[in-house]
Protein backbone atom coordinates (compact mmCIF):
# COMPACT_ATOMS: atom_id res chain seq x y z
CA UNK A 1 0.00 0.00 0.00
CA UNK A 2 0.93 3.24 -1.34
CA UNK A 3 1.94 5.41 2.29
CA UNK A 4 0.16 8.72 1.87
CA UNK A 5 0.47 12.24 3.90
CA UNK A 6 -2.74 13.25 6.11
CA UNK A 7 -3.45 16.22 4.26
CA UNK A 8 -3.48 13.97 0.56
CA UNK A 9 -5.47 11.26 2.45
CA UNK A 10 -8.02 13.58 3.66
CA UNK A 11 -7.89 15.86 -0.32
CA UNK A 12 -8.89 12.55 -1.64
CA UNK A 13 -12.04 11.94 0.63
CA UNK A 14 -12.97 15.51 0.24
CA UNK A 15 -12.67 14.48 -3.69
CA UNK A 16 -14.93 11.72 -2.94
CA UNK A 17 -17.48 13.71 -1.27
CA UNK A 18 -17.29 16.49 -4.16
CA UNK A 19 -18.55 13.19 -6.15
CA UNK A 20 -21.37 12.44 -3.57
CA UNK A 21 -22.74 16.26 -3.66
CA UNK A 22 -21.58 17.00 0.01
CA UNK A 23 -18.89 19.98 -0.88
CA UNK A 24 -21.88 22.26 -0.92
CA UNK A 25 -22.14 22.28 3.40
CA UNK A 26 -18.76 21.09 4.08
CA UNK A 27 -15.58 22.83 3.28
CA UNK A 28 -11.70 21.46 3.11
CA UNK A 29 -10.90 23.37 5.34
CA UNK A 30 -13.91 22.25 7.52
CA UNK A 31 -12.98 19.01 6.71
CA UNK A 32 -9.49 19.41 8.46
CA UNK A 33 -10.90 20.33 11.31
CA UNK A 34 -13.77 17.65 11.69
CA UNK A 35 -10.62 15.43 11.01
CA UNK A 36 -9.03 16.82 14.07
CA UNK A 37 -12.59 16.08 16.32
CA UNK A 38 -12.43 14.20 19.24
CA UNK A 39 -13.99 10.71 19.24
CA UNK A 40 -16.37 12.23 21.67
CA UNK A 41 -18.09 14.60 19.23
CA UNK A 42 -18.53 12.61 16.61
CA UNK A 43 -21.72 10.78 16.28
CA UNK A 44 -22.56 6.77 16.39
CA UNK A 45 -24.21 5.23 13.79
CA UNK A 46 -26.17 1.18 14.59
CA UNK A 47 -26.96 0.15 11.10
CA UNK A 48 -29.52 -3.46 11.87
CA UNK A 49 -30.30 -5.49 8.78
CA UNK A 50 -34.24 -6.33 8.61
CA UNK A 51 -35.45 -8.26 5.49
CA UNK A 52 -33.23 -7.95 2.94
CA UNK A 53 -30.36 -9.53 1.01
CA UNK A 54 -27.47 -7.24 2.25
CA UNK A 55 -27.04 -6.35 -1.25
CA UNK A 56 -27.38 -2.36 0.32
CA UNK A 57 -24.43 -3.03 2.46
CA UNK A 58 -22.39 -4.37 -0.44
CA UNK A 59 -23.66 -1.66 -2.75
CA UNK A 60 -22.29 0.83 0.31
CA UNK A 61 -18.85 -1.00 0.71
CA UNK A 62 -18.00 -2.08 -2.81
CA UNK A 63 -16.18 1.00 -4.20
CA UNK A 64 -13.20 2.31 -5.89
CA UNK A 65 -10.69 4.36 -4.80
CA UNK A 66 -11.48 5.87 -1.34
CA UNK A 67 -14.19 3.97 -0.04
CA UNK A 68 -17.65 5.91 1.03
CA UNK A 69 -17.33 4.05 4.41
CA UNK A 70 -14.05 5.51 5.13
CA UNK A 71 -15.60 9.19 4.91
CA UNK A 72 -18.32 7.61 7.71
CA UNK A 73 -16.09 6.05 9.93
CA UNK A 74 -13.04 8.97 9.45
CA UNK A 75 -16.08 11.48 10.72
CA UNK A 76 -18.38 9.15 12.92
CA UNK A 77 -18.52 6.17 14.41
CA UNK A 78 -20.30 3.07 13.42
CA UNK A 79 -20.74 1.37 16.66
CA UNK A 80 -22.58 -1.58 15.14
CA UNK A 81 -22.88 -2.93 11.30
CA UNK A 82 -23.96 -6.84 11.35
CA UNK A 83 -21.29 -7.62 8.20
CA UNK A 84 -18.35 -4.51 9.48
CA UNK A 85 -18.45 -5.07 13.50
CA UNK A 86 -16.53 -7.88 15.47
CA UNK A 87 -18.31 -7.81 18.02
CA UNK A 88 -21.08 -10.65 18.19
CA UNK A 89 -23.61 -12.19 20.97
CA UNK A 90 -24.08 -10.58 24.50
CA UNK A 91 -21.41 -7.77 23.30
CA UNK A 92 -23.89 -6.69 20.86
CA UNK A 93 -26.93 -6.61 23.15
CA UNK A 94 -25.23 -4.52 25.53
CA UNK A 95 -24.40 -1.85 23.74
CA UNK A 96 -27.44 -1.69 21.95
CA UNK A 97 -29.02 -1.94 25.64
CA UNK A 98 -26.58 0.84 26.44
CA UNK A 99 -26.99 3.65 23.90
CA UNK A 100 -31.04 2.85 24.02
CA UNK A 101 -30.64 3.65 27.57
CA UNK A 102 -28.48 6.83 27.40
CA UNK A 103 -28.43 10.35 26.03
CA UNK A 104 -25.41 9.41 23.31
CA UNK A 105 -26.60 10.73 20.29
CA UNK A 106 -26.84 8.03 17.85
CA UNK A 107 -28.48 7.85 14.13
CA UNK A 108 -30.03 4.57 13.05
CA UNK A 109 -29.63 2.83 9.75
CA UNK A 110 -32.37 0.33 8.82
CA UNK A 111 -31.76 -1.93 5.89
CA UNK A 112 -34.27 -4.06 4.74
CA UNK A 113 -37.79 -4.22 6.20
CA UNK A 114 -39.56 -5.47 9.73
CA UNK A 115 -40.88 -8.78 9.78
CA UNK A 116 -43.95 -7.93 11.94
CA UNK A 117 -45.55 -11.05 10.75
CA UNK A 118 -43.18 -13.30 11.75
CA UNK A 119 -41.55 -12.72 14.63
CA UNK A 120 -38.74 -15.16 14.69
CA UNK A 121 -36.84 -13.72 11.67
CA UNK A 122 -34.55 -11.53 11.53
CA UNK A 123 -33.71 -12.44 15.75
CA UNK A 124 -30.91 -10.18 17.40
CA UNK A 125 -30.62 -12.17 20.52
CA UNK A 126 -33.83 -13.51 21.58
CA UNK A 127 -35.92 -10.35 20.74
CA UNK A 128 -37.73 -9.84 17.26
CA UNK A 129 -36.94 -7.44 15.23
CA UNK A 130 -39.09 -5.13 15.25
CA UNK A 131 -38.14 -4.82 18.97
CA UNK A 132 -35.01 -3.40 18.52
CA UNK A 133 -36.11 -1.32 16.05
CA UNK A 134 -38.46 0.24 18.50
CA UNK A 135 -36.35 0.45 21.13
CA UNK A 136 -33.38 1.66 18.66
CA UNK A 137 -35.53 4.60 16.79
CA UNK A 138 -37.22 5.77 19.75
CA UNK A 139 -33.83 7.75 20.82
CA UNK A 140 -32.52 8.19 17.62
CA UNK A 141 -31.39 11.63 16.40
CA UNK A 142 -32.67 10.52 12.86
CA UNK A 143 -33.28 7.04 11.17
CA UNK A 144 -32.36 6.88 7.68
CA UNK A 145 -34.14 3.32 5.31
CA UNK A 146 -31.27 2.44 3.36
CA UNK A 147 -32.61 1.18 0.42
CA UNK A 148 -36.02 0.21 -1.43
CA UNK A 149 -37.40 -2.86 1.01
CA UNK A 150 -36.45 -0.46 3.98
CA UNK A 151 -38.14 2.28 2.27
CA UNK A 152 -40.84 1.68 -0.05
CA UNK A 153 -41.36 -2.23 0.65
CA UNK A 154 -39.58 -4.23 -2.35
CA UNK A 155 -39.01 -7.95 -2.61
CA UNK A 156 -39.68 -8.84 0.84
CA UNK A 157 -43.03 -7.29 0.56
CA UNK A 158 -44.29 -8.70 -2.58
CA UNK A 159 -47.75 -10.55 -2.25
CA UNK A 160 -47.44 -13.83 -1.29
CA UNK A 161 -44.28 -13.78 1.52
CA UNK A 162 -44.85 -14.84 4.72
CA UNK A 163 -42.77 -12.17 7.02
CA UNK A 164 -45.62 -9.35 6.95
CA UNK A 165 -42.41 -7.10 5.86
CA UNK A 166 -43.39 -3.14 6.33
CA UNK A 167 -41.50 -0.38 5.72
CA UNK A 168 -39.27 1.65 8.75
CA UNK A 169 -41.48 4.36 8.15
CA UNK A 170 -44.87 2.77 8.28
CA UNK A 171 -43.68 0.95 11.39
CA UNK A 172 -42.75 3.54 12.99
CA UNK A 173 -45.94 5.63 12.16
CA UNK A 174 -47.84 2.21 13.44
CA UNK A 175 -46.15 2.44 16.93
CA UNK A 176 -46.61 6.38 17.22
CA UNK A 177 -42.67 7.06 17.33
CA UNK A 178 -41.82 10.49 16.38
CA UNK A 179 -38.32 10.54 15.37
CA UNK A 180 -37.62 12.02 11.94
CA UNK A 181 -37.42 9.41 8.93
CA UNK A 182 -34.94 9.78 6.07
CA UNK A 183 -36.05 7.31 2.84
CA UNK A 184 -33.55 6.13 0.56
CA UNK A 185 -34.88 4.23 -1.86
CA UNK A 186 -32.91 2.03 -5.19
CA UNK A 187 -32.09 -1.50 -5.24
CA UNK A 188 -29.63 -1.35 -3.97
CA UNK A 189 -28.88 1.72 -2.39
CA UNK A 190 -27.14 4.59 -4.01
CA UNK A 191 -24.14 4.91 -1.51
CA UNK A 192 -23.44 8.45 -2.46
CA UNK A 193 -26.97 8.99 -1.33
CA UNK A 194 -26.65 7.77 1.99
CA UNK A 195 -23.02 9.25 2.25
CA UNK A 196 -24.75 12.88 1.48
CA UNK A 197 -27.65 12.23 4.07
CA UNK A 198 -25.16 11.32 6.97
CA UNK A 199 -22.91 14.21 6.27
CA UNK A 200 -25.56 16.03 6.17
CA UNK A 201 -27.15 15.23 9.64
CA UNK A 202 -23.56 15.20 11.09
CA UNK A 203 -22.52 18.77 10.04
CA UNK A 204 -25.42 20.98 9.68
CA UNK A 205 -27.48 19.22 12.22
CA UNK A 206 -30.84 18.39 10.08
CA UNK A 207 -32.05 16.04 6.90
CA UNK A 208 -31.22 17.11 4.08
CA UNK A 209 -34.50 18.61 2.41
CA UNK A 210 -36.89 16.27 1.81
CA UNK A 211 -39.87 15.39 -0.48
CA UNK A 212 -43.41 14.32 0.78
CA UNK A 213 -41.85 10.57 0.90
CA UNK A 214 -39.06 11.91 3.04
CA UNK A 215 -36.80 10.99 0.46
CA UNK A 216 -33.66 13.82 -0.03
CA UNK A 217 -34.64 15.95 -2.64
CA UNK A 218 -31.39 16.22 -4.43
CA UNK A 219 -31.31 13.04 -5.69
CA UNK A 220 -35.20 12.30 -6.09
CA UNK A 221 -36.71 15.04 -6.73
CA UNK A 222 -36.85 14.18 -10.53
CA UNK A 223 -37.93 11.40 -12.28
CA UNK A 224 -35.95 9.23 -14.59
CA UNK A 225 -37.89 10.06 -17.50
CA UNK A 226 -37.29 14.22 -17.22
CA UNK A 227 -33.49 13.05 -17.30
CA UNK A 228 -33.72 11.07 -20.20
CA UNK A 229 -31.01 10.02 -22.71
CA UNK A 230 -34.32 9.10 -24.90
CA UNK A 231 -36.62 12.40 -24.05
CA UNK A 232 -36.53 13.88 -27.45
CA UNK A 233 -37.49 10.29 -29.08
CA UNK A 234 -40.28 10.41 -26.23
CA UNK A 235 -41.38 14.34 -27.43
CA UNK A 236 -41.25 13.31 -31.36
CA UNK A 237 -42.94 9.60 -30.82
CA UNK A 238 -40.08 7.26 -31.94
CA UNK A 239 -40.40 4.27 -29.60
CA UNK A 240 -38.30 1.52 -29.84
CA UNK A 241 -40.06 -1.89 -30.08
CA UNK A 242 -37.31 -4.88 -29.17
CA UNK A 243 -34.38 -4.62 -26.73
CA UNK A 244 -31.64 -3.29 -28.67
CA UNK A 245 -33.20 -0.49 -31.31
CA UNK A 246 -32.99 3.38 -31.08
CA UNK A 247 -35.51 5.34 -29.82
CA UNK A 248 -37.92 5.80 -26.07
CA UNK A 249 -38.74 2.83 -24.45
CA UNK A 250 -41.11 3.84 -22.79
CA UNK A 251 -43.17 0.77 -25.15
CA UNK A 252 -41.07 -2.31 -23.68
CA UNK A 253 -42.32 -1.40 -20.22
CA UNK A 254 -39.57 1.78 -18.99
CA UNK A 255 -40.68 2.53 -15.13
CA UNK A 256 -38.82 5.83 -15.68
CA UNK A 257 -41.68 8.40 -15.98
CA UNK A 258 -43.12 6.58 -12.40
CA UNK A 259 -39.90 6.57 -10.76
CA UNK A 260 -37.94 9.15 -9.24
CA UNK A 261 -34.04 9.09 -9.48
CA UNK A 262 -30.84 10.66 -10.12
CA UNK A 263 -29.25 7.82 -12.16
CA UNK A 264 -28.74 9.23 -15.10
CA UNK A 265 -26.87 11.88 -13.75
CA UNK A 266 -25.01 9.71 -11.32
CA UNK A 267 -25.30 6.08 -11.97
CA UNK A 268 -24.23 3.27 -10.38
CA UNK A 269 -20.46 2.08 -10.06
CA UNK A 270 -18.98 5.15 -9.56
CA UNK A 271 -20.93 6.68 -12.96
CA UNK A 272 -20.32 3.54 -14.76
CA UNK A 273 -23.60 2.64 -16.14
CA UNK A 274 -27.31 2.62 -15.27
CA UNK A 275 -30.01 0.46 -17.31
CA UNK A 276 -31.05 2.81 -19.60
CA UNK A 277 -27.37 4.04 -20.96
CA UNK A 278 -27.08 -0.24 -21.13
CA UNK A 279 -30.32 -0.31 -23.74
CA UNK A 280 -32.73 -1.63 -21.56
CA UNK A 281 -35.42 0.17 -20.30
CA UNK A 282 -35.83 1.81 -15.78
CA UNK A 283 -37.13 -0.76 -14.11
CA UNK A 284 -38.08 1.40 -11.32
CA UNK A 285 -36.39 0.20 -8.59
CA UNK A 286 -36.31 2.90 -6.79
CA UNK A 287 -40.39 3.17 -7.14
CA UNK A 288 -43.42 2.31 -5.46
CA UNK A 289 -44.01 -0.43 -8.52
CA UNK A 290 -40.87 -2.31 -7.83
CA UNK A 291 -40.44 -5.13 -8.32
CA UNK A 292 -42.70 -6.09 -10.84
CA UNK A 293 -43.53 -9.68 -12.59
CA UNK A 294 -41.70 -9.03 -15.92
CA UNK A 295 -38.78 -6.72 -15.00
CA UNK A 296 -35.72 -8.03 -17.55
CA UNK A 297 -35.93 -8.47 -20.78
CA UNK A 298 -33.64 -10.16 -23.50
CA UNK A 299 -32.61 -8.84 -27.24
CA UNK A 300 -35.78 -9.63 -29.41
CA UNK A 301 -38.11 -10.91 -26.39
CA UNK A 302 -41.48 -11.11 -27.54
CA UNK A 303 -43.19 -10.66 -24.44
CA UNK A 304 -41.25 -6.82 -24.44
CA UNK A 305 -43.09 -6.23 -27.87
CA UNK A 306 -46.30 -8.07 -27.99
CA UNK A 307 -47.81 -8.59 -24.57
CA UNK A 308 -49.28 -5.07 -23.35
CA UNK A 309 -49.78 -6.69 -19.80
CA UNK A 310 -46.27 -5.96 -19.54
CA UNK A 311 -46.08 -2.66 -20.84
CA UNK A 312 -45.32 0.24 -18.82
CA UNK A 313 -49.13 2.28 -17.15
CA UNK A 314 -49.07 4.61 -14.57
CA UNK A 315 -51.37 3.65 -11.39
Amino acid sequence: MTNMSRRVFLKKIYHAMVVCGAAQFISFSELLKAADKKDDNKPYIIWLHGTSCSGCSTSFLDLEGIPVVDIITKFSRIMFHPDLSLATGNTVIEMMNHISASNIPYILVVEGGIPVELPHACLIGDKPFKYWVSKLASGASACVGAGTCATLGGIPAMHGTDTGSVTLQAYLESQQIKSPVINIPSCPMRPEHLAYTLLHIVYQGTPPKLDKKNRPIKFFGSTVHERCVYYADYQEDRFATRIGESGCLLKLGCQGPVTRNDCLINGHNGNTNTCIRAGHPCIGCASEHFPRRIMLHSYNDKRAMTNKKYQWRES
